[in-house]
């Protein structure tokens, strides 16, 4: 079964090109481009990798509400991200920037992809997706 890009959902697809943006912004080096890697950064330490675990642990509508996936998501990150962190410990990487960040990322994609593989496994009326453009609506 082949999947196009145009199946992923607006909200995994989001949460995947913060984690390859922060990944791109943290590697290269062009000048001051903490306005960039700061927002970035905040949200992929406080949110992004929670709301993909979220979504993979809980990957139908009914599961819970968008207020409970909010919340859930940041306390989940605040949980995870240290034990990534932890786990750097033990390795000959340390906890450096770059180990941080492309673990963060990999966890990301890799939550983000086990959320996508589930969600494919519902109906597509029982499945969780954040509408962006139907909640958008230009003036």
């Amino acid at each position: 079964m082949q999947t196009k890009l145009s199946n992923i959902s607006s909200d995994l697809l989001a949460a995947i090109l913060l984690a390859l943006a922060t990944l791109f912004f943290t590697l290269i080096s062009m000048g001051d481009i903490s306005v960039v890697r700061i927002p970035l950064g905040l949200l992929m330490v406080l949110f992004v990798p929670g709301y993909s675990l979220i979504a993979a642990l809980f990957p139908q509508k009914k599961d819970l509400d968008g207020i409970e996936r909010l919340a859930l998501s940041f306390g989940l990150s605040i949980a995870v991200v240290p034990l990534i962190g932890l786990g750097l410990n033990y390795t000959p990487w340390g906890i450096r920037l770059t180990p941080v960040v492309i673990s963060l990322a990999l966890f990301t994609l890799a939550m983000a992809g086990a959320a996508h593989w589930r969600r494919l496994n519902l109906l597509a009326e029982e499945r969780f997706a954040v509408h962006f453009r139907e909640k958008y609506e230009p003036l």
